[in-house]
């Protein structure tokens, strides 16, 4: 699976509470199929020039 790369036009904030300077925050989805995790871009450091994609579940074959 390929991972997204989003694009940002200023550098994080590196006294940020949310993701100690790193930019990204690891987030998961809990699913009945199973979890996902992914990085989003922390939004305490971007704001709303974020746009966040969130992952779709697994599908599963009831057959």
């Amino acid at each position: 699976m390929a991972k997204k790369v989003t694009a940002v036009t200023s550098m994080p904030n590196v006294s940020c509470p949310a993701c100690q300077g790193m930019g990204a925050v690891s987030m998961t989805a809990h699913f009945p199929s199973g979890d996902q995790e992914w990085e989003a871009p922390c939004w305490e450091c971007y704001g709303n020039t974020v746009a966040l994609s969130l992952p779709k579940p697994r599908s599963t074959d009831n057959a």
